[in-house]
C-alpha cells in the first residue's frame, strides 16, 4: 500500500487534537492510513538494505524499524503528545543507552521527505576516531569519499566548527573533518516520488550508493568502541 495524502492528513489532524482519547478512537484509521503503508515501505526496502549490511534489523514493526507516533516529552519543553512526522530507520539496533549507531533512514512529514545515512548525535570521541581514519588515508575512508563525490543525490550535512580543526589538510577533506556531526541526506517534496507505488524501492536503490559511507561510519564506530573498552580495562588494571 503506497503513501497517500491521507497519510499526512491523519498525522496533521492527530497532532492538532493532541489527544490520546482521540487517537484511540481513530486507531483503526492510524493502522490503515499510516502504519500499514510504513510496514509496506520497510518490506520493499529490506532486500536492498540487507545488501548494504546483512546485520540490519528489517522487522516491519514500531520500535524496530518504524518510529513511534507518541513523543517522549520527558526532556522536552514541547509537551505535545504526538509527532506530525514519522520515519523508517534501518540499523543494527541500539548498542547501548547513549551510544549512537549508523543508520539508513526515510523520513516523511507534511512538509516533505528526506532520506539518507548517518549517525544521530555521535559525540566528540566518535567523531575524533572518524577524523583520524580520514587523516590516516584509511582505505575505507578513501572509498567513502570517492562514493560521496561520485553521486549528486545526497548532500553532506551536520553542524560545523567555527575554525578548521585541521587547516593543513587538503581542501577536499575539509568538509569531512570540520563537522561536529556528519550525515548525508536528500530532501524533497516531489509528489510524483512521494506517492509512487515503488517509493520504497526507489529510495532503497539510491541509498545503496551510500554503502561505502555507511561502512566508514561503522568502521569508526567499531574502532572507537574498541579503544574505549581498552582504556576502561587499563584503568581497572591500575587499581590492582
Amino acid at each position: 500500500m503506497p503513501i497517500t495524502p491521507e497519510f499526512f492528513s491523519f498525522l496533521v489532524e492527530n497532532r492538532l487534537h493532541d489527544s490520546k482519547a482521540w487517537f484511540e478512537a481513530h486507531r483503526e484509521d492510524y493502522n490503515r492510513l499510516v502504519l500499514e503503508p510504513l510496514r509496506g515501505l520497510v518490506r520493499e526496502m529490506a532486500p536492498v538494505m540487507l545488501t548494504i549490511d546483512p546485520e540490519l534489523i528489517t522487522q516491519p514493526a514500531v520500535g524496530k524499524t518504524i518510529s513511534r507516533i507518541f513523543r517522549d516529552t520527558r526532556f522536552s519543553r514541547d509537551k505535545s503528545a504526538f509527532r506530525e512526522h514519522l520515519w523508517i530507520s534501518f540499523s543494527r539496533g541500539k548498542a547501548g543507552r547513549y551510544e549512537p549507531v549508523p543508520e539508513l533512514y526515510l523520513d516523511l512529514s507534511p512538509d516533505g521527505y528526506s532520506y539518507g545515512c548517518g549517525w544521530y548525535c555521535p559525540g566528540a570521541q566518535l567523531m575524533e576516531t572518524f577524523r583520524r581514519l580520514i587523516l590516516e588515508g584509511d582505505r575505507t575512508a578513501k572509498a567513502a569519499i570517492r562514493a560521496a563525490e561520485g553521486q549528486q543525490r545526497f548532500q553532506m550535512e551536520g553542524n560545523t566548527f567555527k575554525r578548521k580543526k585541521y587547516p593543513q589538510a587538503p581542501d577536499r577533506l575539509q568538509p569531512w573533518l570540520n563537522r561536529k556531526e556528519i550525515y548525508f541526506a536528500h530532501r524533497g517534496s516531489d509528489p510524483a516520488f512521494l506517492y509512487a507505488a515503488d517509493l520504497g524501492e526507489q529510495a532503497a536503490r539510491e541509498l545503496a550508493a551510500m554503502k561505502p559511507v555507511y561502512q566508514l561510519f561503522w568502521k569508526a564506530q567499531t574502532l572507537a568502541r574498541a579503544e574505549e573498552i581498552h582504556a576502561s580495562t587499563a584503568l581497572n588494571l591500575e587499581e590492582w
